[in-house]
Parts: structure tokens; sequence; C-alpha cells
């Protein structure tokens, strides 16, 4: 059932303040002082062998407890022994929870903020001393950055791919077609279109040109997403796969027509996965802002509201679909969609169980002032347990 007026209300907050997950962060990064986190000029050379150090075969488990992504990396510099053991692996990784890129301001550098303990974790990026910023990050997804050169720097803009943790660079040529919306594939298949539009160009790091393929009229694209391997598309709200095959593709249809009597509700759709299935979310803007959930029924051949994800959490971009999480992260509640806002550093929760909705802002140095006219995207989620 769809949460009643009464119990939808729209609440805005600081950042949440450390709580439940406070306690396993603070033994953790006592341990990876212990483990031999030193001062930067006495990192790498300390030995793993020191008796106040904990032996290298339990460096891994050590890691598996660190919510702070600074405290990993400390715990890796440590010495050369715990960079060996400890690769940037989701299984490490898996603790780690979702953070938000956001932006420096005047200097245009990014840093990626922790929600819950309101920490940035700053970092070097190629672009990053370019002033105006030569590039913007438009998506993250299996360790990689996704970005794109600023029309203003270079047009037609190139794609970037940029591996978070290990600083592998893949450069794709040219994009010859307008796009906003970015998927890419753990085999490093990038696809990108434009909402409302009938072409899709797709592209692997090493190919010398994009594919470029178009659907039949009167058929245009509102999302895509892959599922197992299997990319499905949203034409109008109909759900139909997609094959890409060279310079040409192939549709087919799931499910009928909606009309005004059967469509789902909402004014704004994107496709989502949870659990290996197929969703659909709807986004609506009266007096406060309204998320819904459909999952696709393949026997009924039809989207039917859900209001509990088992547990799990959904991730949303300014311009779409960007995970589910479905471990338990502290801070992270289960059964709730974060979206991030149009706001600089905003993000909202929506609870599906009870319909509320707060609204969070990333406090932090730097943090441009809200009625900041430059050239400032908003942030977009990154997700190190799922590099």
């Amino acid at each position: 059932m769809t949460p009643t007026n009464e119990k939808r209300r729209r609440r805005r907050h600081s950042p949440p303040a450390s709580t439940a997950g406070a306690s396993s962060s603070t033994v953790a990064s006592s341990l990876a002082v212990q483990a031999g986190a030193l001062t930067p000029s006495s990192r790498l050379t300390a030995p793993a062998d020191s008796s106040s150090s904990p032996p290298v075969d339990l460096i891994p488990d050590v890691a598996r407890l660190l919510t702070s992504l600074e405290d990993f990396f400390s715990l890796r510099a440590a010495c050369r022994a715990y960079l060996a053991a400890l690769p940037t692996s989701r299984p490490l990784l898996a603790s780690q929870a979702p953070l938000l890129l956001v932006t420096l301001y005047p200097s245009f550098t990014e840093a990626l903020f922790h929600p819950r303990l309101r920490r940035l974790h700053r970092f070097r990026l190629p672009w990053s001393h370019h002033l105006p910023p030569s590039r913007y990050t438009l998506f993250y997804a299996h360790g990689f950055l996704v970005t794109a050169t600023t029309a203003a720097s270079n047009y037609p803009p190139r794609l970037l791919l940029l591996h978070l943790f290990t600083g592998e660079q893949l450069r794709l040529p040219k994009v010859p077609a307008p796009f906003s919306r970015v998927i890419l594939t753990d085999d490093l298949l990038v696809v990108i279109f434009l909402p409302g539009r009938a072409t899709v160009q797709h592209c692997h790091p090493g190919d010398a040109l994009w594919r470029v393929v178009s659907t039949a009229a009167p058929h245009v694209f509102h999302d895509l997403i892959f599922v197992n391997r299997t990319l499905y598309a949203l034409v109008g709200l109909r759900l139909a796969t997609l094959e890409l095959s060279g310079g040409s593709l192939e549709l087919s249809f799931l499910g009928g027509e909606y009309d005004d009597t059967n469509r789902p509700e909402g004014d704004r759709f994107m496709l989502g996965e949870c659990g290996g299935e197929v969703l659909l979310i709807s986004e609506e803007r009266v007096e406060m802002i309204v998320y819904r959930v459909f999952r696709w029924v393949s026997e009924e051949r039809k989207w039917v509201m859900i209001t509990s994800l088992g547990g799990r959490s959904l991730f949303l971009g300014f311009n779409g679909f960007a995970a589910c999480i479905d471990q338990d992260y502290p801070g992270v509640r289960g059964d709730c969609l974060y979206s991030a806002g149009s706001r600089l550093g905003e993000w909202h929760e929506y609870s599906l169980v009870d319909g509320t909705c707060d609204v969070y802002s990333a406090e932090y140095p730097g943090a441009p002032p809200l009625n900041n006219s430059s050239p400032i995207r908003p942030s977009v989620w990154v997700f190190p347990s799922l590099c």
C-alpha cells in the first residue's frame, strides 16, 4: 500500500552523527595504528614482524572491520608486507559504506565525503590542476569513475575510465552523439544514451570508434539497465530486452501498453535492480518527494508495486539508478532509497516503510555556497565495496 499522507513528511538534517557503527570503526582504527599506520615519512618501512604489530596473516581480518577508507589505505601503507596482503578487492572492502564524490570550492578538486563519519577522503585526480575543471565525473561502477571532458575544453567530449583504487586509466574515443546517461558492465562495455531519444552508443576500451545504433520510430528509450548480463530498456512504461550486435539492435517487448487505468503511479521513471530482479522506480514531487518501487512480474507481464526490498537499500544518482546495497552498513537503513539531490552535496533518504523523506546536506571545509553558479556538478555515489 502507498503510505498515507499523514505519514509522509519531509525533514531536513545535517549529516547523521556517528552512532551505531562508531565502536567497530574505533576498534578497527586502533588496530590499524597498532598494525603500523604510521606517519607518511615512515610508511612502507616498518617491519611487519614487529612485536607491537599483528601478524601479516591477521591483517586481512583487521581490514574487513574497517569502515573508513582512509583507515584501510593507512593500514596498506604501513609496510610492504601489509600492502601485499591487502589488494583492493571486494572481500576486503566489503564493510566500506557508500560515499559521495563532492567538489571542493573554489579549487574545483574532488574529494570523497563519508556521510556518517562526516569525513573527507582527499585524493589527487589527473585533471585536478585544471581551472575551470577540464573533466567532470558522470558515474561510478566496478571501481571506475567514468568522466567526460567539458565542452569548453574539448568537444565532442571524450570519456575516461579511471580506477579509483589502482589509478588505471582507460580512454575512449570521441563521442559522436549527445548523451547524459552512462552504463558500465563488469566486462567494461560502456553504453551511453540520452533519455527520450532512439539512439544508443556503445564502446569497449580499445575500440577505435563508438557504435551508434537506433530503434525504429516511434520507440524511444527512457532508461536502460544491465541485470544478470541482460540489457533491459524502458520504452514509455513498457519493459523490453535490448540486444546490441555490432551496428544493429534488437528490441523485444516483455509486456503490453499501459493506459490511464493501469499505469504505475509517478511523474519520473527509471529502471533499477534489487537481488537480480528488474525494478521500476518512480519519483513524484508535490509537497514533498515521494518514491515508489515496482517489481517486474514476468508471469503477469506487468509492474507490481512493492514496499519492501528485503532489507536492501537502493541508491539513485542525479540522472538515474546507481546501485543496490544488500549488506547492513552503519548509517544505511534497509528498505530505503538514497537519492543524490540537485543541490550540491545534498541527498535524500526515503523510507518505503513509513513514507518519510529525510534531507541531508554534506557540510565540509570547501563546500560550495548554495547560490554558487560555477560549473560544479551534483554529487556522485561511490561504492568501495563494489569495486
